[in-house]
């Protein structure tokens, strides 16, 4: 349990780590950026805040020197240094001369750039919004809302259970534990021998980790994910903003951020599928509001979406001196993209595209320089993994087995989960669609699915074939080829041959491209949303009309009124959404800069008030009660995590892959326990299962364990009919170990001294394999 005194102290540290790195973060902004205002300013902040604390945590950690204290005072550090740069440069002439690459060019090079001329003599180029901007945006702030609500009921669940997720429980949360327990990032967690994710990216693993080193708890790693929410919907404001469409580019992307895909996965959870989609989002949105000419915003009476494109008609002027003459807006959609790379690998379809785009979108004769930004920004942001997997492997992407004919160092492996099937591969398998792909969407996206879809599609193909400015086109080209990537991304079709059971779960890999596909349908230049002076109030009106019934439709929404947790989920909305909507709101009418600081202020006062309460009551629940663990059949892991509860500071193995898969639990409430799993190394960072009794009685020696848990292969084929691991049979007749806990196949041994290798009897040589 956590003492009051304990938790004011985490609560102090993490408040002066984000007050630290988001002050950097906004200095370095008006320094560098000062023509960007408004929403794609606080975008641009965020994207900046993010990537010191992982720039930070990594530099740390490589030095094996990330600790709470160290972490905070190099923020603190940071946040002086970036205080003081400017007066420093100014006074030596350090500012320097300016690449003559601005924000937007002026007419002349966009004139030599191809295609650029076109965009500012189309006809059909997008003019002001329609009178009804305030109440567009009263109703994308109550979608906003909603959203935040619905995922609220599955964040309420985590609360009273303990985190769930499977792919939580199996490498999320233990790689951030092993990062904030042994204050480094350059070691490598094995998880189980099946599959090889310590060589995924880990930038939100790292997170988890600095949120679990400041508070020795996993509290954080609950709501982490609602501020990738905050930035999806944020970057999504960004796209349609510059044409007063701000808020139907939040709704349309409510859509997708409501589904069922993610509402189930993502809050309550170290899911990082919404981080890599809200970072690719973010990219796009920089890029639109960098390269986009901006047209004449008529004002209207000082509403929101007015005045907030009315700002974004000087983001587009060149600075004749200064740092702010730099292309910065690339480099920092160059920095979100990185880190979506960083996070995800099945990123790296739709940051080609984006590298491919902004390359031609650069002005003549600054593609080498703009190619220069983008890549060194992207390594920034997300390199390090790759870089560590290329000394440890040989392979920057383990994955990756081959280049053409070139083959490429990879770890071996003797196990094998289920088959890594693509959908391409069930192209023209009509039965497939019909038992799993159909039912699948179904599930994801609601009875709409084809709909939902379309318009995603649709959105695309038409910012590609009809987008004004130039930029638009090729936002719809990225987000097409990340679609079109989807389809062939292995397991994305994950099962045995004809039963691909995986698809439902992997609908989350084309989250990103859907995403991207369907916020930029609002920005479409076509007959039905045109009017004589801009885009129609009628068909505005129609649109948002159909993407709202998409949104209710997709997920079932009515859930946050009529779930039992419905309370705690509104409760985050209001913390996190309307009360937040509420002090912007005041601002913008006149209400002094610093009482709106001291509402923010009071706001995150009243947040660490009740999170004390709601804590306690977390880790007083935390994996107690049955069916904790997972939902999923033929686990028996739950009378093992209720006995991990109490215990603190205990070395604990694991063998089978089962509890490999599920091992999180086992690191107790207080984090406190070192939990391994049993395997043997091999070369290119590989690790396999042992073959032997007298090889598993030796590895248990060498870890020197206080207990074991013994459990089964876990049967992707079929969950409810695990495949018996032999460990459990090579303990036999061992004195050295006592079963102190049964579930079914899981058992949980103490281990009482040094175990007999030499009186194994049974040393054939197995490795048990996946049923065909």
């Amino acid at each position: 349990m956590v003492s009051p005194g304990s938790y004011v102290l985490s609560v102090a540290l993490l408040g002066v780590l984000i007050l630290s790195l988001g002050l950097s973060a906004v200095w370095l902004r008006r320094w560098l950026m000062p023509a960007w205002k408004g929403a794609p300013a606080r975008l641009v902040e965020s994207i900046v805040g993010v990537f010191l604390l992982i720039g930070l945590s990594e530099i740390l950690g490589v030095l094996n020197l990330l600790y709470a204290g160290a972490l905070v005072g190099a923020a603190v550090l940071v946040a002086a240094a970036v205080a003081l740069g400017p007066r420093v440069l100014s006074e030596g002439g350090g500012a320097g001369e300016p690449l003559g690459f601005a924000p937007e060019a002026s007419p002349a090079v966009r004139d030599r750039a191809r295609g650029e001329k076109e965009d500012a003599a189309s006809p059909r180029h997008p003019l002001p919004p329609p009178p009804a901007g305030g109440a567009l945006t009263v109703i994308a702030v109550g979608v906003v809302a909603l959203v935040f609500a619905h995922w609220g009921l599955t964040a309420a669940d985590a609360l009273s259970r303990g985190i769930f997720n499977f792919d939580s429980l199996w490498y999320h949360q233990p790689f951030a534990v092993e990062m904030a327990k042994s204050h480094s990032v350059t070691g490598i967690h094995y998880t189980e021998t099946v599959f090889t994710n310590w060589f995924y990216p880990q930038n939100s693993e790292l997170l988890h980790g600095v949120g679990i080193l400041l508070t020795d708890r996993d509290t954080l790693s609950l709501f982490l994910n609602f501020g990738w929410l905050a930035v999806a919907f944020l970057a999504a404001w960004c796209i349609g903003r510059p044409y007063g469409r701000g808020p139907l580019t939040v709704v349309a992307a409510g859509v997708i951020l409501e589904c069922h895909t993610l509402v189930v996965r993502e809050p309550g959870a170290a899911k990082n599928d919404l981080m890599a989609a809200a970072l690719l989002l973010a990219a796009i949105a920089i890029l639109v509001n960098w390269r986009a000419s901006v047209p004449r915003v008529a004002r209207s009476g000082g509403s929101p979406i007015a005045e907030d494109a009315a700002a974004s008609e000087h983001m587009g002027e060149p600075t004749a001196t200064g740092p702010a003459g730099r292309p910065l807006p690339l480099a920092v959609a160059g920095l979100a993209v990185g880190m979506a790379v960083g996070t995800k690998s099945t990123a790296l379809a739709m940051a080609a595209a984006l590298t491919v785009a902004v390359i031609v979108l650069a002005p003549a004769g600054r593609r080498w320089a703009a190619a220069g930004w983008w890549f060194g920004a992207g390594l920034a942001g997300g390199g390090y993994w790759y870089l560590r997997n290329l000394i440890v492997v040989g392979n920057p992407l383990p994955q990756l087995e081959s280049i053409g004919p070139i083959s490429l160092p990879q770890p071996e492996r003797l196990q094998g989960g289920r088959p890594d099937f693509s959908i391409a591969h069930y192209a023209t398998d009509t039965g497939v669609w019909r038992d799993y792909f159909g039912p699948g969407l179904d599930n994801a996206f609601g009875a709409f699915w084809p709909i939902v879809v379309l318009a995603a599609i649709s959105g695309a193909l038409l910012a590609l074939v009809w987008g004004r400015p130039r930029v638009f086109r090729w936002m719809g080209g990225v987000a097409l080829f990340g679609l079109l990537a989807y389809l062939f991304t292995p397991l994305s079709a994950a099962g045995a041959e004809g039963m691909p059971e995986g698809f439902g779960i992997n609908i989350r890999y084309a989250i990103p491209a859907l995403l991207a596909g369907l916020t930029l349908l609002p920005i479409a230049d076509v007959p039905l949303f045109r009017g004589h002076y801009g885009y129609s109030t009628r068909g505005t009106w129609a649109l948002l009309l159909g993407l709202l019934v998409l949104l209710v439709a997709t997920n079932r929404a009515d859930a946050v009124v009529r779930d039992p947790d419905r309370l705690a989920a509104w409760l985050i909305a209001l913390l996190f959404v309307l009360i937040p909507a509420a002090l912007l709101y005041a601002r913008s009418r006149g209400l002094p800069r610093g009482l709106v600081a001291g509402g923010f202020a009071a706001l995150a006062l009243l947040v660490a008030a009740i999170g004390y309460p709601a804590q306690r009551s977390y880790l007083d629940d935390r994996y107690a009660n049955a069916n904790a663990a997972t939902a999923i059949p033929g686990m028996h892991l739950d009378s093992a995590y209720r006995w991990a509860r109490g215990v603190e500071e205990a070395r604990i193995g694991l063998a089978g892959t089962t509890a490999g898969f599920l091992q999180y639990g086992f690191y107790g409430t207080g984090l406190s326990n070192q939990v391994r799993y049993l395997g043997e190394k091999a070369p290119h960072g590989a690790f396999n299962a042992i073959p032997t009794c007298a090889g598993f009685r030796t590895a248990v020696n060498a870890v020197e364990l206080d207990y074991l848990v013994t459990s089964p292969l876990l049967n992707f084929i079929e969950p409810g009919e695990p495949v018996t691991s032999p460990e459990a049979r090579w303990l036999r007749g061992e004195p050295a170990v006592t079963p102190i806990e049964r579930s079914g196949p899981v058992t949980v041994w103490r281990v009482n001294g040094r175990l007999d290798p030499n009186s194994c009897r049974d040393e054939e040589r197995v490795v048990p394999q996946q049923p065909d």
